[in-house]
């Protein structure tokens, strides 16, 4: 049984409008009612793993009001204990204090581990675009630090 033209039609109209307002779509963003009718399930967070540079790199992004927030961090290593390397322990943390404020890329102690890390806002969807975009800064921000720190890891 085919569906008549004009049915189709006011079903491409509704999908239209609904789509008005919140371009980009994300995958499977897009559902029909029960009733037939198009409509746009609200952005849900992500989360995914990655290795560039050889470090493991994790990146989630979450529905912020209109926008989002994007986060990037991997783990670059830890900080020994004074016990264990006090001079390892010192260089690494003059290294840490002197490297300058960057753009995108913070670099981070937590718990003894050292975290390259990234936020930023975005005003409507984030896409797979923005977030190659945002994790590619990120590293070639970082990299010359990391190969700093990479001495003393």
């Amino acid at each position: 049984m085919t569906v008549p033209a004009a049915a189709r039609l006011d079903t491409l109209r509704a999908l239209a409008q609904v789509a008005e307002g919140a371009l980009p779509l994300g995958l499977n963003a897009v559902t029909m009612t029960a009733d037939g009718v198009p409509s746009i399930r609200p952005p849900q967070p992500v989360k995914l793993n990655f290795f560039a540079d050889g470090l493991p790199f994790h990146a989630a992004v979450s529905p912020d009001g209109d926008g989002a927030v994007c986060q990037i961090w991997a783990e670059v290593g830890h900080i020994p204990y004074t016990a264990q390397a006090p001079e390892r322990r010192r260089r690494l943390l003059a290294t840490l204090r002197a490297m300058p404020t960057l753009e995108r890329a913070r670099f981070v102690v937590q718990d003894q581990k050292i975290l390259l890390v990234s936020e930023t806002r975005h005003a409507g969807a984030v896409t797979a675009e923005d977030l190659m975009h945002e994790t590619v800064a990120l590293i070639q921000e970082g990299r010359p630090f990391l190969r700093i720190l990479g001495e003393w890891l």
